[in-house]
């Protein structure tokens, strides 16, 4: 197939990870980098051969089949319903302003017969359809997930700004925490109870965040987030029924994902059961030869051509159900 041609609205820092994937996919190519200013356009595209620079949404639209949404969270929704209006396929960073913003977003793509779908790397990771698929616990019924970055440029850095990032780390974060509930624990019904205590700065933005979440079936999920641990933690430990499985890279594994690259570290996941200790654990692998950037992207530009709405479903239920996890555990900490 001709690859699909993409534009990024949003030229940041994650912005240009997926610019990479975009360009490393065997299916898509970047073709324009919009900015609400001109001169950030193009510094963005200086080094990228052949990318057109261009000021808004609206002079973007006519040079591409489809978007990377990277603005601040409260643009995305009103950039997302404009590229959408136009035809223009979408795939939107995280987190969103609302399980309500998630649904117009889906809806208006659904009417309009293009693909939606959120930039959670993880999900297109091989080891996550290999947890998802394994008998080797039982039934899921426990989640504990830690995700810290060592981020302190707060003056300049928008996930300090509530007034750009209305959720701040726990947005920017917990969804990672709240999306491994969704992919990995899967519980049905509604949310029974949320608690969130978080430690906030003089400008009242979240920089760490703990809590629980319970669910109507059963499950319960605790998390632990934000900046301030002065290192990487991406922790994740599911209980069943008969075992548990631990990952300590849960969000961007070490060995192919774009801030690591250590290719003498396997990829995959630690398995016990019974009485196994540390030293009895079991490691399974889950190699792949695409880091989960590169993967994501293949895998929607093949969901464009496909037009498989049984998986475009999929995707965004997961989306709905991730914001409305992440709403729950946002209104707790302001209660």
């Amino acid at each position: 197939m001709e690859p699909l041609k993409f534009g990024i609205v949003g030229p940041g820092a994650i912005a240009a990870v997926v610019a990479d994937a975009i360009e490393k996919s065997k299916n898509t190519r970047l073709t324009a980098v919009a900015s609400r200013s001109i001169e950030n356009a193009r510094a963005f595209v200086v080094k990228r051969d052949g990318v057109l620079p261009v000021q808004g949404i609206d002079a973007l639209l006519p040079h591409i089949d489809a978007v990377y949404i990277a603005t601040p969270t409260v643009a995305k929704e009103e950039i997302a319903l404009v590229a959408i209006a136009a035809g223009k396929h979408v795939l939107v960073d995280k987190p969103f302003a609302s399980r309500e913003s998630v649904v117009r977003m889906i809806k208006a793509a659904a009417d309009k017969g293009v693909v939606f779908m959120d930039a959670t790397h993880f999900v297109h990771h091989p080891r996550t359809a290999a947890v998802k698929t394994t008998d080797q616990i039982g039934a899921p019924r426990s989640l504990h997930t830690a995700f810290y970055f060592p981020i302190s440029d707060s003056a300049t850095n928008i996930r300090f700004n509530p007034d750009l990032e209305p959720m701040t780390a726990l947005g920017d974060m917990a969804w990672y925490s709240m999306r491994a509930v969704v992919e990995y624990l899967r519980p049905t019904g509604r949310v029974t109870k949320a608690t969130t205590i978080a430690e906030r700065d003089h400008n009242k933005a979240i920089i760490r965040a703990s809590g629980v979440i319970a669910f109507e079936s059963g499950e319960i999920s605790t998390f632990d987030v934000g900046y301030t641990a002065g290192t990487v933690v991406m922790d994740l430990l599911l209980l069943g029924t008969t075992g548990i499985i631990e990952m300590d890279d849960f969000v961007l594994d070490w060995n192919a994902s774009f801030p690591f690259r250590k290719s003498d570290i396997a990829i995959g996941y630690s398995h016990r059961t019974g009485m196994a200790t540390r030293k009895e654990a079991t490691f399974v692998p889950t190699p792949t030869a695409t880091a989960q950037e590169v993967t994501m992207m293949e895998d929607f530009a093949e969901l464009v051509v496909s037009g498989d709405n049984v998986k475009r479903t999929a995707y965004a239920e997961a989306s709905i159900k991730t914001q409305e996890y992440l709403d729950a555990i946002w209104m707790a900490a302001n209660s």
